[in-house]
Formats: structure tokens, C-alpha cells, sequence
């Protein structure tokens, strides 16, 4: 068998195989043996009929395609195993030989996407500036704020108009034709500036007062809906001393800014690491060289929404209203996807290659802690985990999952001058 390959641009293989007269010579005896056992020639018991009798009854062209399929599929294995690549996905043949005949070789070409080449570049190289996140008296101070609104009670403003954050106990006189869920006689408090109701609705109660009468264009398609105020109410908000920082769990009003002060500095900070990495991260894959085959990044696109799919549905909804709702369509959100499919996929094939050229793996006991929080997080048995786990493609998963995470914090040591870069081997 001759074999000759190429590398074409997007990580596909062009094989060029030729097969030996020899070799099509005992495919077609093959070919014509497995087409016998499946045929039922009258006269002859399965595969007793003779050659002649078989290519009479069926036709040479079969004949011909049988061997060929059985010829093609050996010698693609056997071309790719010799020429050590490592395909992705179906390959495209292409039959040069325009009549395949026992006693001549035949040839084929096999185009087929293959595990990309990756050249992570430069990254021992990588800088990346570092802020330390601050929290000011100002941040405190709103988080505050925030506490006492969650804490506050709502009391009736009386006869004065609603204004923006007010609450507005609203009865539907006439309900809007496209705005079902707000039907005629139905009472509902909205919350003016909340944007849970239509912005146009809750615009249109500021200024109203107690038991007055509105009509309010929704624009659009939507319509007209007329609404009765039956009471306007204003947020109390409790007063910033000892009682309400003992209601927060705090013995004062300076220990609960202390313990604010501590726990937004902890989030902060949590953040600031999150966003670090991700600064390092695109930092070595945007200089790093992968040409992404299209069927990997179609293959993790259509995974990314199928998750998709899924998640709506857990939380009762469909993608159609989904759709509607974030105004896109199915083609634009199939677009994100692939675009986050791809980046997705280079993040991965560059963390995977700098952890080969740095020798960077869990150990075992590395691997059974990751073991124990995951069982942890899961709120199960560590034993029953590692049942689970006992699934190679599972454990795979897990410990390509932990050696990137070893792999970021690597980077993000050499990116931060933590760690001083060695030479390369």
C-alpha cells in the first residue's frame, strides 16, 4: 500500500492511498463471499453459489461496490494508522479509480478533519498587571443601604402622587390585548422602576394617586390599559442605630460595618482572582497559533445548545419564548454559540499543551481530594463518587478538568512574577 498525506489549512489531512492489484484481487473474493451468505440464489444453499452464478445474479457493479467498501474502509485504517494521525469525525472519500477491476490497483483520497496542531507561543512570557480590589467607606455605606431596603416596610403615602420606586396597588379596569397575564379585574402591586411589569405600564403610574383612574398606552402591539390606584405605598426604611444592627446579627452599628467591610473585602477579592485568571488566560491563547477543525467546533456548539435547551427547560421555559423574549433568533444565538464553542475549544488545546511541555498532571492524592470535594459539593457519599468515577471517560474528565486548573495557577504564577520562568529544554 502507498500512502501520501498533507495538511491543509482548519486541521484537515488529505491522504492519497493506492492499494496493490494483489490486495483488490482477494477483497473481491471476500466481497463475493459476504454477498453470497446474503443472498438467496435459487438452486444454491447461501454462500454455495459459484463466482459466475453470483455476478450473474446480482451484477458486477455490486460485486464491484462490495469490494470497494471493504477495500476503502482496511485501507483508510490502516493509511491514517501509518501516517499517525488522529481523526476527527467521518472522513470524505473520494474514489479515483473510474473502473476498479480485480487485476489493477485501486486508489481513493480521504480528506479528513484531525486533532489540531497547537503552538501555545511565547507564554512564559506572558505579564499581566495585577489591582487590588478596595473597598471604600462609600461601598460599605451602600451595602448598608441595600440592608436596610431589604429590612424596610412598605406604609400608605396618603394622598400624595407615586413616584419612582413607590409601590402602586393597581385593580385592571380594562386589560391590554397583548398583555394577558394583566386581565381585566385582576389586582396586582407594581413596583415602579422594578421592570417587572412593562416600562411603559410602570412609567405610566408615576404621578398617580390614591383611588384615581388612568389609561395608559403601552405602545406597540401591545395597546391601552386602564388602571384604578387603590393605594400608593412608600418604602419605611428602619433607622441606622442599635436596634436594626442587632436585627442584622451585628452587637453595633460599627460591628456591622466591620463585618460588611470584612465579608465584601473576602468577594472582592474572590473576584478580582476570578478575573485575574481569565486576564492571564486570554492573555496566553490570544498569542498562542490552532486552527480549530470546523466539526470540533460544530460538534461543541451543538453541545453548548443542547445545555441550553436543557437549562430552559429545567427552569419551565422553551426556547421559543426565550427567543421572543431576548428578541434574537435561533440563528443569531446558534452564532454565540459557535463563536463561545471556539474560543472555548482554544482555551482548552493551549492549557492541554502547556501542561504536556511542563509535565504538569495531579498526583493520585491530588486526584482523590478533588474526589472528596466533589462528593462534598454534591452533598454524597465519598464512596458512592468514586463508584461513579469508576467510568474511565468519567475519570478522564476529572483529572483534564483538575490538570487545567494546575495549569492556570502555573500561569498565573509566572504571569504575576511569583514564579521565575526556566529556560526551555
Amino acid at each position: 500500500m502507498k500512502v501520501e498525506w498533507r495538511r491543509e489549512p482548519q486541521s484537515r489531512a488529505v491522504l492519497e492511498v493506492e492499494l496493490p492489484a494483489e490486495e483488490v484481487s482477494r477483497a473481491v473474493e471476500t466481497a463475493g463471499r459476504r454477498l453470497a451468505q446474503r443472498m438467496a440464489i435459487p438452486g444454491f444453499r447461501r454462500g454455495k453459489a459459484p463466482r459466475a452464478i453470483l455476478e450473474r445474479y446480482v451484477g458486477r457493479d455490486r460485486l464491484m461496490d462490495e469490494t470497494v467498501g471493504l477495500l476503502v474502509s482496511d485501507g483508510y485504517a490502516r493509511a491514517v494508522k501509518e501516517a499517525g494521525l488522529a481523526p476527527i469525525g467521518r472522513p470524505e472519500i473520494d474514489v479515483r479509480t473510474e473502473q476498479v477491476d480485480e487485476g489493477a490497483p485501486l486508489r481513493f483520497v480521504a480528506t479528513v478533519d484531525v486533532a489540531p496542531e497547537v503552538d501555545p507561543g511565547a507564554y512564559r512570557t506572558v505579564r499581566v498587571a495585577r489591582a487590588e480590589p478596595v473597598v471604600t467607606d462609600a461601598d460599605v455605606e451602600k451595602t448598608i443601604d441595600d440592608l436596610r431596603l431589604r429590612h424596610a416596610t412598605l406604609a400608605s403615602a396618603g394622598e400624595e402622587a407615586a413616584a419612582r420606586g413607590d409601590f402602586v396597588l393597581i385593580e385592571v379596569l380594562e386589560g391590554a390585548p397583548g398583555l394577558s397575564r394583566l386581565p381585566s379585574g385582576k389586582e396586582v402591586l407594581v413596583e415602579i422602576g422594578a421592570g417587572v411589569h412593562p416600562a411603559a405600564l410602570e412609567e405610566g403610574l408615576i404621578g398617580l394617586r390614591r383611588e384615581e383612574q388612568r389609561t395608559i398606552d403601552l405602545g406597540n402591539e401591545t395597546g391601552r390599559i386602564t388602571v384604578a390606584a387603590g393605594d400608593v405605598k412608600r418604602r419605611d426604611l428602619p433607622a441606622l442605630d442599635e436596634t436594626f444592627a442587632r436585627q442584622t446579627g451585628a452587637g453595633s452599628v460599627e460591628d456591622l460595618r466591620g463585618a460588611l467591610r470584612g465579608r465584601m473585602a473576602g468577594e472582592a477579592a474572590a473576584r478580582a482572582t476570578e478575573a485575574y485568571e481569565a486576564a492571564v488566560v486570554s492573555g496566553v491563547t490570544d498569542q498562542a497559533t490552532v486552527e480549530l477543525p470546523r466539526t470540533l467546533v460544530a460538534h461543541e456548539a451543538e453541545h453548548l445548545y443542547a445545555d441550553l435547551v436543557d437549562s430552559l427547560g429545567r427552569r419551565g421555559l422553551t426556547l421559543e419564548s426565550y427567543l421572543r423574549a431576548a428578541e434574537r433568533t435561533e440563528e443569531q444565538v446558534r452564532d454565540d454559540l459557535a463563536a463561545t464553542a471556539t474560543q472555548r475549544l482554544r482555551t482548552q488545546l493551549v492549557l492541554d499543551e502547556i501542561a504536556r511541555r511542563e509535565s504538569i498532571a495531579p498526583t493520585e492524592e491530588e486526584i482523590a481530594a478533588e474526589v472528596e470535594n466533589l462528593a462534598q459539593s454534591l452533598q454524597q457519599d465519598v464512596a458512592r463518587v468514586r463508584e461513579w468515577l469508576d467510568d474511565e471517560r468519567r475519570r478522564d474528565a476529572l483529572v483534564r478538568s483538575l490538570r487545567r486548573r494546575q495549569t492556570i495557577r502555573f500561569l498565573v504564577a509566572l504571569a504575576s512574577g511569583q514564579e521565575t520562568p526556566k529556560e526551555d529544554a
